[in-house]
């Protein structure tokens, strides 16, 4: 298949609008995780931890996954938005 001019300047303009990058899914899919995790560790029950010493290791791991989830995607987002 031979390919004209015209096929080729549109194809050097097919990502000029898909700027997205994969931390928007990894930041999503790490703060889904999280919540779920903070969700369980809230309101789960609390019998599993008498071997972390009282610590609640669900909710707090959630909490951070859902910030670390949240910072990755929202910078993710807002690096997606700036002018080139």
């Amino acid at each position: 298949m031979i390919m004209s001019q015209q096929d080729v300047r549109n194809m050097e303009k097919s990502g000029e609008t898909h700027r997205l990058s994969i931390a928007l899914t990894i930041g999503t899919t790490i703060g889904v995780i999280g919540l779920v995790l903070l969700l369980y560790g809230a309101f789960g029950t609390g019998a599993e931890y008498n071997r972390s010493d009282g610590f609640n290791i669900n909710l707090w791991w959630g909490l951070v996954m859902l910030i670390v989830g949240a910072v990755m995607a929202g910078g993710s987002f807002l690096s997606s938005r700036k002018k080139r």
